[in-house]
């Protein structure tokens, strides 16, 4: 008798660390299996393989979160789902299962592999905006019909329905996988997305000084609100990220971030935003909060009433607390200061979100334009290189 040749997954998975680029650890008990590691540290199993002459990848659940033998038994169960249609009756082994408890089940098993603030999202999407239109309804009774009129009814608020429509989608996929619904009969499918005017925009100066105007006239009044709108203005910070910071998280210039929308990141103070943090009152030595609630057991999370009363105020009546990260990404790459470390300052894992992000004024293209053919003149003359100084191709 022969030993199996023991598995190096899970050690290879915990020596694995982040690259510039995400790349994969494959399983070698489990065909398919996989970890993706992202370049901010987050890792995520997932099953990618041919089954029945078709290509099947799953999200399979956090690796921070599920060990490496639970993510073989959920890959196992997964492809075992996609070969079960070819050789079994297609019906769903549980009909008639209300979408009331469906949805109680879906938010417990599903969301486990979900961030708390997504939880939190999702529960609320499904609470709001999907069991009103199916509570009524069975799982398997749903139709692309039912989707379709639904969707349509939210036509107003394209925004909750694109939020929606993934939620639900997802719903009725686990619902295949759990025998509620007949395989491959997702109702949600070809439905497209509302287009959407992107909302992204930046400050100007003037703005800005309108702005803090404000800002500085009220910080007798309520000085947590105008400190959170100029760390928000000065880190390019995420609004969850700065109303949950912990006294313990900042570290001289760095703010440590244990958990972000990508992973743990640093956050890097300048001496602006550092002074801001030093004029903070502590709560007390038992409250971790720089910006507790009341009573202080947990952070503020909103500040909703005072923000549309100070936008108002500065003549600002559109401005969006995110747009403040717009901001200060647009201030950065008019400064100079390349794609990539933009990207990374602002914890984004793709350098395509951050583009998204920036919006250049049209002096400082204007000013762009005129070095670039200046340089380019010179050479042509033969008194300078096209390439003088600077930054490297990554940085853009």
């Amino acid at each position: 008798m022969t030993d199996r040749p023991k598995s190096t997954f899970a050690r290879r998975l915990r020596a694995a660390k982040p690259r510039t680029k995400a790349y994969e650890v494959r399983d070698d008990i489990v065909s398919g299996l996989g970890a993706a590691i992202q370049p901010t540290g987050a890792r995520t199993f997932f099953l990618a393989r041919m089954v029945r002459r078709k290509r099947r990848y799953a999200t399979i659940g956090s690796a921070e979160s599920m060990t490496v033998p639970e993510a073989r038994h959920e890959a196992r169960r997964l492809i075992a789902s996609y070969i079960e249609p070819a050789v079994k009756d297609c019906g769903p082994k549980t009909p008639g299962h209300p979408m009331t408890a469906f949805a109680d089940e879906f938010l417990e098993r599903h969301g486990r592999h979900w961030k708390p603030r997504t939880v939190e999202t999702n529960t609320r999407i499904v609470r709001k905006n999907i069991l009103p239109a199916f509570g009524h309804m069975t799982v398997d009774a749903i139709t692309a019909d039912d989707v379709k009129r639904w969707f349509a009814s939210l036509g107003e608020r394209p925004g909750i329905a694109n939020r929606a429509m993934p939620v639900l989608s997802v719903m009725m996929r686990m619902a295949e996988l759990w025998g509620y619904r007949a395989h491959n009969t997702n109702p949600c499918k070809r439905t497209r997305r509302y287009r959407m005017k992107p909302k992204e925009r930046f400050l100007t100066a003037e703005e800005m000084a309108r702005l803090n105007a404000v800002l500085t006239r009220d910080e007798f009044w309520c000085p947590h609100v105008v400190a959170i709108v100029r760390l928000l203005m000065l880190t390019g910070c995420r609004f969850g990220e700065i109303v949950s910071l912990e006294w313990d998280w900042i570290k001289g210039k760095r703010i440590h971030l244990p958990d972000s929308k990508s992973g743990p990141r640093t956050v890097w103070l300048s001496s602006a935003a550092r002074a801001v943090i030093d004029a903070i009152p502590r709560y007390g030595a038992d409250c971790p909060y720089l910006f507790p609630a009341r009573p202080p057991t947990r952070p503020v999370d909103t500040i909703a009433f005072q923000w549309d009363r100070i936008r108002k105020e500065a003549d600002l009546p559109e401005l969006r607390l995110h747009d403040l990260r717009h901001t200060w990404a647009s201030v950065a790459a008019m400064n100079g200061v390349g794609m990539v470390t933009i990207a990374r300052l602002l914890g984004h894992a793709l350098v395509e979100t951050t583009e998204r992000y920036v919006h250049l004024s049209d002096r400082s293209v204007a000013e762009a334009a005129d070095r670039v053919s200046g340089r380019i003149g010179a050479a042509l003359a033969g008194r300078g290189t096209v390439r003088e100084g600077g930054c490297d191709h990554a940085d853009g």
